[in-house]
């Protein structure tokens, strides 16, 4: 039995809940036909159904501008920037054709409920685990509860500088312009270089660090 029939017989319970584990699709798949598949096989089986449910990542990637365009008509207030850049194939300049680079988006319910937190902006970056290993850059805020607010998001290629300073700018215009935020951050070489490039929109704020980088900091080296 091939990964192709194991993804049709377990397409209900994958398209049900997308977070099914392997052992509980190889456990469900033995219940039924009393054949036991490898691990191996019965990945591959729900790769291929996810595909089948959400698209394939080239799917998706091209869809990225489309997804922008339906935000912001029905999502009032809801601001998307995406950056692409220019495609090559084998050093070969494909004219006419661009690839996906950044993105960056947040939604008004962000911009005005900042209005009344705590004026202090946490941001942070982590991998993406994918085919593509781009990273997530996300700011958030706290209410006077100490509740965590999102504020905004963004893929980027990395965490350099450039890819820092592409998050903040827009954070800066679009959701915190006011003066004396304190933001929180790591010691990221991107973070710092991008907070303090010349014309950056922060050097008027406060910058302190997160504490446990602190600690970890400390004791790598005493």
């Amino acid at each position: 039995m091939n990964s192709d029939m194991l993804a049709t017989l377990i397409l209900p319970t994958v398209k049900a809940d997308p977070i099914t584990s392997v052992p509980v699709l190889i456990a469900n798949i033995r219940s039924q036909l009393r054949y036991t598949p490898s691990y191996r096989k019965a990945w591959i089986a729900k790769q291929k159904v996810l595909e089948k449910i959400h698209g394939g990542w080239d799917a998706s990637y091209n869809e990225v501008w489309q997804w922008c365009q339906v935000l912001e008509r029905y999502v009032p207030g809801c601001v998307t920037d995406l950056e692409t850049e220019p495609a090559y194939y084998n050093d070969r300049l494909l004219r006419g054709c661009q690839v996906f680079k950044r993105l960056f988006w947040t939604f008004k319910q962000c911009q005005d409920a900042f209005l009344y937190c705590k004026p202090l902006v946490q941001i942070e970056g982590t991998f993406m685990y994918s085919r593509y290993t781009h990273r997530l850059l996300l700011a958030v805020t706290q209410d006077g509860s100490g509740r965590i607010l999102p504020l905004a998001f963004a893929i980027t290629p990395g965490e350099s500088a450039d890819d820092w300073e592409f998050f903040l700018y827009r954070l800066r215009r679009h959701v915190c312009p006011q003066p004396n935020i304190c933001v929180i951050s790591d010691r990221g070489t991107g973070i710092l270089a991008a907070i303090e490039r010349q014309g950056s929109l922060w050097h008027h704020t406060h910058h302190r660090y997160f504490l446990r980088y602190v600690a970890s900091n400390y004791y790598g080296q005493f």
